[in-house]
């Protein structure tokens, strides 16, 4: 199977379904406002629904079964097929390589790390190698530049230092810590 290239949701969603078979209803309520994932990156119902639906046009899950429900239809369950689940083993392992892909996606993988009672700490030492390497690139242009290039440049180094910060903050050999006062961000 060829790289995915799927949006943050679907990841989560599909993450989610990889631990064991499941219906959209149930990931909902993992990633709504407050619950264990929503707390701190925020799906939509109907974004959990849609990922589902994109899911299985790209043939990553696939109804196995339906449930009764006692409020409303059944509930059509899915399982994660195995290129997915490998797909998503793999993608718990990397490191994101954007800056501000650290808050959402490293969080994400981090918490979804922490359900699969899986060490993080092959993916913090590996993205600290890109922070590293992020920082090296800015330091060099961190003087570059008129007055307002120069206070980007500082700006963007401030949030490395803070990634560098909370990267310390993960007990590797535990659990992870996550600041719970911070909003989460909504999608969909």
């Amino acid at each position: 199977m060829e790289k995915l290239d799927l949006p943050l949701a679907e990841w989560i969603v599909l993450a989610l379904i990889s631990e064991r078979a499941s219906h959209g209803f149930a990931v909902a309520a993992l990633t709504a406002e407050g619950a264990e994932i929503g707390d701190f990156w925020y799906i939509s119902r109907p974004m959990v629904y849609r990922s589902i639906t994109r899911l299985v046009e790209r043939g990553l899950i696939t109804p196995v079964g339906a449930e009764e429900s006692n409020r409303g239809p059944q509930r059509m369950i899915y399982a994660a097929t195995r290129p997915a689940k490998t797909a998503v083993s793999r993608w718990l392992d990397e490191p994101v390589a954007q800056l501000f892909d650290v808050r959402a996606e490293l969080t994400s993988k981090l918490l979804l790390l922490q359900r699969r009672d899986s060490s993080p700490a092959r993916l913090v030492e590996r993205q600290r190698v890109v922070i590293d390497e992020i920082e090296e690139s800015l330091r060099v242009k961190e003087h570059a530049g008129d007055r307002l290039a120069r206070a980007i440049y500082a700006w963007r180094l401030e949030h490395v230092r803070a990634a560098r910060r909370f990267l310390d903050a993960v007990d590797v050999d535990r659990d992870v810590a996550v600041d719970s006062t911070r909003p989460a961000v909504k999608t969909g």
